[in-house]
């Protein structure tokens, strides 16, 4: 019975003098240890043979056997691991050039919106931006609406509840009164941006949209120089064609350019549209 405690602690000795240097050599240490058939789970068998005023003590030299060879498997391991993973941050070129990311691509209406923006500032125009959320003043008032116009309806425009009097812009012209109220002639800019109409959402409409208007105001500025900037506009967004001015009525005042078959149709708000010259296209 003697032999079982003496080899016990033979291999108590042995744990304690084995250094394993690398990986390789630890998972050796643990399977010859720790494994399933390994040393010490052999000598936790023996535990059978063992006479039963002894079994304590047998058991508590397997324990203190199985502490030692964990805690010394265990600490070499995150030695290991740290070596391991600084030889892997060592192997890196910090000054290499990262991976490029893979890009998409930009909106159709981005796109068109900024060749707009890109056209009119070439022009000498600068970008005006404004609030969403409008009062009724800016919206309506300051543009001459009068308050039994059919855009004031709840059914055209989008009220907010809990604030009387805001609403989601129908059109980006409260830039231009928001601009004249704060600066003085000349004045020449766009204002770009989103606005809200209460519409069907359809393949053709939605109840939000995107607009540009444009406001130029000095002095010696005539039409000739509104045609000459849609017809620079034009040409430089469609490429090489023609515009037509003519006079129509609708009811919606920013309906500014239209494409009909080759030609820029820029209608005018007036009471009457007469027919159109003949040899003209439409």
């Amino acid at each position: 019975m003697a032999d079982i405690f003496e080899k016990a602690e033979q291999v108590l000795a042995e744990i304690a003098a084995q250094s394993p240097a690398n990986a390789a050599e630890l998972e050796a240490f643990r399977i010859q240890y720790l494994g399933t058939k390994g040393l010490i789970k052999s000598l936790m068998e023996e535990m059978r043979n063992v006479p039963n005023e002894r079994k304590r003590d047998y058991g508590q030299l397997m324990n203190r056997l199985k502490q030692e060879a964990e805690s010394k498997h265990d600490a070499l391991k995150e030695i290991f691991e740290s070596q391991s993973q600084g030889a892997a941050a060592q192997a890196i070129d910090l000054t290499a050039p990262g991976e490029p990311l893979p890009l998409g691509s930009r909106h159709p209406v981005a796109v068109t919106m900024n060749r707009i923006v890109d056209i009119f500032t070439r022009m000498g125009f600068s970008v005006v931006d404004g609030p969403e959320i409008e009062d009724d003043w800016h919206n309506f008032t300051a543009m001459n609406t009068p308050e039994d116009h059919p855009a004031r309806d709840m059914q055209d425009t989008f009220y907010v509840v809990d604030a009387p009097g805001m609403l989601l812009r129908t059109h980006t012209s409260p830039v231009q009164a928001r601009v004249m109220k704060y600066r003085k002639p000349p004045i020449r800019i766009i204002a770009p941006g989103r606005v809200y109409r209460n519409e069907t959402i359809s393949t053709r409409s939605h109840a939000q949209f995107h607009q540009v208007e444009g406001l130029y105001i000095d002095e010696g500025v005539s039409f000739a120089d509104l045609k000459q900037t849609l017809l620079y506009f034009a040409q430089e967004m469609f490429g090489a064609t023609k515009i037509r001015l003519r006079p129509s009525f609708s009811r919606s005042p920013n309906r500014l350019l239209k494409w009909t078959s080759g030609w820029v149709r820029i209608p005018k708000k007036t009471p009457a549209s007469p027919k159109a010259p003949a040899g003209w296209k439409s």
